[in-house]
């Protein structure tokens, strides 16, 4: 596939599609992978560029602990709040976080003037736009989980981009990656099934 000029325009799908085999091809599990290319895809959809930030994440990966990527796993126990020294990228944590949610969540990034509430079944909800939160290139984090519903702050994070327009070299990075995932073709592979195998009908 070529792109054009200015970027190549995707759906929210391929959005996820592309995010999750770039991860794979970057080393990470295939379930953190998957995990991956639903957070691209809900950042794209909350904020607009994604790809600049994933590529960050993959090409120059920060400290497993402090990889946004990887937290949700981390933070499946909502039995006990808890502080976290460094993230990078903390909104990349959210949509992760979100999709394992059983109790209401405050999420405060010290340092900084923004907190995020969450509660099961709900959009999230900050006292920043979500553009303030993508910009943050890193901070310390506080979960608070509560027994009774957070109550919503100014600016709900919810959809409002159903595609996503991405810069050519970020792409072809992307794409770089994701080849590491593909089988190469030889005499074994062909054998047993890969491609056309041995027949050429034509």
């Amino acid at each position: 596939m070529s792109e054009p000029p200015d970027g190549l325009d995707l759906s929210l799908n391929e959005v996820e599609t592309l995010a999750q085999k770039a991860a794979r091809g970057a080393g990470l599990p295939w379930g953190v992978a998957e995990d991956t290319g639903r957070a691209a895809a809900w950042v794209a959809r909350r904020v607009g560029p994604w790809a600049g930030q994933l590529l960050a994440l993959l090409e120059a990966p920060p400290p497993q602990d402090e990889s946004p990527l990887l937290l949700a796993g981390a933070l499946a126990d909502q039995s006990v709040s808890r502080h976290l020294a460094r993230v990078a990228l903390p909104l990349w944590a959210l949509p992760g976080l979100l999709t394992t949610l059983s109790r209401p969540l405050a999420l405060r990034l010290d340092g900084t003037a923004a907190e995020i509430h969450c509660n099961p079944g709900e959009a999230a909800s900050a006292s920043v736009p979500a553009e303030a939160l993508a910009a943050l290139t890193a901070a310390s984090l506080a979960l608070v989980f509560s027994d009774v519903a957070l109550p919503a702050l100014p600016y709900r994070l919810e959809a409002r981009c159903r595609r996503s327009l991405v810069p050519g070299a970020a792409w072809r990075r992307l794409e770089a990656l994701a080849l590491r995932t593909y089988v190469p073709a030889s005499d074994h592979s062909r054998r047993t099934g890969a491609g056309a195998g041995l027949l050429d009908d034509e």
